[in-house]
């Protein structure tokens, strides 16, 4: 009783499993969106420069406070006053100074941590580039492991160019290096519009944590324990004898999240990820994969079996993953699924997939972001689904007020890389289906958010 109570209270919104989650969708689940005329509205929050809201932030709590992290290509952490709410007191951001938490090693150059003419090791290859914290939860002290912070980890590695004050710089990146950053083969804003070169961009999700300590500024401090990827592409990144980029590998934007809880199976806790991956097939866009990993192997690196096959039972990362990176990178990571038919990538093209426990129903929640094409225009929009194990999940109820085209100059504001804030502010993995909640999205580099009331049937 007491190991079920600690669970429940974790910030990732642990709850316990219900009876009768055997088997997967026994009855039709329907959703409504209960207020469909919210608007989407500009949060307003100021961050502290250079870090921004490229993604949404994310509010953690622990048994020493809550703090604030604040992404791009790199992570800051902010320490929030009790009782405070960042959607309502969107000053919080600067209200304390901000903790340099984790960070890709281009930008740790440009932030002064590093020589800006620093030799980066291969070593570190996922985070040459860019290492934001996408999405962090709680996990409760264990034994003699104490209370950590968790995070998941969208990296990348990339040829990038950059000014500085004197001096263009190029850097090239280490998973391909014969690939070597030019002005014609860099991604980066040579001719005043950001453009990304695609033949040597390469994606990771990648986990680090943070003891709750003094040493990490408590829990704040992710870089000392940055443990690199936990998912691996299934076909590798390169071609078996590595002489180009694997030609069904075309998605480096994983864009993760994060939920810790039971399975309604089993009873037994586990760490889920959601990121986003290349198509199965030849031609297709991006698809929607999932894995997990028991919380007793505290989420690292080799303890995650992806979803295939109705079941979390394929291996993410390659057998020889110690590897180094020129090995590596020709080794195919697990097989996967599409977590569901229409998110396989050949209808839509997925950019997120973000999901919570309803702490009412049992039930599971997710909302996804996507993008399609109709009357040869292409708009994003924002979708909600339920599952009742995490395996199976319903199709999609969209929600209103949420398409926006792209290039529009007016319309509604976007929502990017969505994810949700229960009614307090203090849970994003956690929600009262009773209450009205919020969706937390980017418009981008800006925080925006929709208020949301459901109705489930």
């Amino acid at each position: 009783m007491k190991r079920r109570a600690l669970l429940s209270s974790a910030a990732g919104g642990l709850a316990s499993a219900r009876a009768g989650y055997g088997q997967p969708l026994r009855r039709r689940l329907k959703l409504r969106v209960a207020n469909p005329d919210a608007p989407v509205v500009d949060a307003g929050m100021a961050t502290p420069r250079p870090a921004s809201n490229e993604f949404p932030p994310t509010v953690v709590e622990t048994s020493h406070g809550r703090l604030l992290f604040i992404g791009t290509n790199h992570s800051v952490a902010v320490p929030l006053a009790p009782g405070v709410h960042i959607l309502k007191e969107p000053g919080c951001a600067l209200a304390a100074p901000p903790v340099f938490s984790i960070g890709g090693i281009v930008h740790e150059m440009r932030l002064g941590r590093l020589p800006m003419l620093y030799d980066i090791p291969t070593r570190e290859y996922w985070r040459h580039t860019y290492c934001g914290a996408f999405d962090l939860l709680t996990l409760p002290a264990s034994g003699a492991r104490p209370e950590w912070v968790y995070a998941i980890t969208h990296c990348e590695n990339k040829n990038l160019s950059f000014k500085t004050r004197f001096t263009r710089i190029f850097t090239t990146n280490s998973v391909n290096p014969a690939d070597e950053a030019t002005p014609a083969t860099t991604s980066g804003a040579l001719t005043g519009e950001f453009r990304e070169y695609q033949p040597a961009y390469f994606g990771f999700v990648g986990m680090a944590y943070a003891p709750v300590t003094a040493e990490t500024k408590w829990g704040a401090e992710l870089f000392h324990h940055d443990q690199g990827p936990i998912l691996w592409p299934p076909t590798g990144m390169m071609t078996p004898d590595g002489s180009r980029k694997h030609p069904g590998y075309r998605n480096p934007h994983p864009h993760p999240s994060l939920l810790l809880a039971e399975d309604p199976k089993d009873g037994q806790p586990y760490l889920y990820v959601f990121a986003v991956d290349s198509g199965q097939r030849e031609g297709d866009g991006t698809m929607v994969m999932a894995a997990r990993a028991p919380l007793a192997s505290h989420g690292l690196p080799g303890a995650f079996r992806n979803y295939c096959r109705g079941e979390y039972s394929e291996p993410s990362l390659p057998a020889d993953r110690k590897q180094p990176i020129e090995v590596l990178r020709t080794l195919p990571g697990g097989r996967c699924d599409p977590i569901h038919p229409d998110l396989d990538g050949t209808s839509v093209r997925p950019n997120r997939f973000f999901a919570a426990r309803l702490r009412r129903s049992g039930l599971f929640l997710s909302v996804e972001a996507f993008s399609a094409a109709e009357g040869g225009r292409t708009y994003s929009e924002l979708g909600l689904r339920l599952s009742e194990d995490l395996r199976v999940w319903s199709e999609r109820f969209p929600i209103p007020g949420t398409r926006t085209e792209r290039g529009a100059k007016t319309g509604p504001l976007r929502l990017a890389y969505p994810k949700f804030l229960d009614a307090g502010g203090r849970s994003h993995h956690l929600i009262d289906e009773a209450e009205t909640f919020y969706i937390l999205g980017t418009k981008p580099y800006e925080l925006a958010y929709r208020e949301l009331r459901i109705a489930i049937g």
